[in-house]
């Protein structure tokens, strides 16, 4: 059964060289995939998730489920083409719930083909898949425990144009002018220094004597102010508040922890 249930899974997966089949198949422990353009990246991980899904670790598993002479015809008609059907359950080992699966990809792009090559696999399981770029599965644990940190679930996400236009107003309220600090230079400073997880305060406190940065300082701390008053976040934010969240409230963090087994 054991090696009946290794060439069912094999050939379930179709053409692979031996690296792309090992990513797809390897469930335990930390698994790191190093590959060039073109090199089948996507494909691997769809595959690794549907093989999550539907065998679990069966590929590598020594277990021996209670198993029937018709589980054994399921395994030899597949193999021999008399069906493209493979059952769930009948070769699977410790299979993965699919809300337990978390991918992340960098654009919005990628995250659509993911989602939809997922779906032509797994039919509706694919729903429970969070799938999706780093903002937008941000933006969803956000929604759910917005509160948490002064926000509503409906929040707003400001844009780049909606930046600039606060930004310019909060300079201009408080008589900084534009040749002096550009607001672009501003909120550069300001996307920088969210991506390093550093606060107003903390940048007040490194900024020394030096006018320029005090200023930026001010101007962050005051950006930040009228972003919560405003019920409003921008794409920065979706980051850093979703780590001061899991950072802040240990239950949060237990229950993600608990969901995403395979991220």
């Amino acid at each position: 059964f054991l090696n009946l249930r290794r060439e069912v899974i094999k050939k379930y997966f179709g053409i692979m060289n031996d690296r792309q089949f090992e990513a797809v198949t390897t469930v335990e422990g930390p698994v790191l995939v190093l590959a060039g353009a073109g090199s089948g990246k996507t494909t691997v991980l769809v595959n690794r998730i549907l093989n999550l899904v539907k065998f679990g670790n069966g590929y590598n598993s020594t277990f021996v489920p209670t198993f029937t002479e018709s589980d054994i015809k399921v395994g030899e008609d597949f193999l021999n083409g008399v069906t493209d059907y493979v059952p769930d359950g009948v070769f699977g080992v410790n299979e993965v719930k699919p809300w337990n699966i978390l991918a992340i990809t960098f654009t919005n792009k990628a995250a659509s083909e993911l989602k939809e090559r997922i779906a032509a696999k797994l039919g509706e399981d694919a729903n429970d898949i969070w799938a999706g770029t780093f903002h937008s599965v941000c933006g969803k644990i956000l929604r759910r425990n917005a509160e948490l940190l002064g926000f509503s679930s409906h929040f707003t996400i400001y844009d780049t144009d909606d930046q600039r236009r606060l930004m310019k107003e909060i300079m201009k309220q408080n008589d900084i002018d534009d040749k002096f600090v550009p607001h672009k230079y501003v909120l550069a400073e300001i996307s920088s220094l969210k991506d390093k997880l550093i606060t107003p305060e903390e940048y007040l406190a490194q900024a020394g004597t030096d006018y320029r940065k005090k200023t930026v300082a001010q101007l962050y701390k005051i950006y930040q102010t009228r972003l919560l008053n405003a019920d409003a976040m921008d794409f920065d934010d979706m980051i850093v508040n979703t780590v001061r969240l899991l950072e802040r409230n240990s239950d949060v963090l237990e229950y993600y922890q608990n969901k995403f087994r395979y991220v």
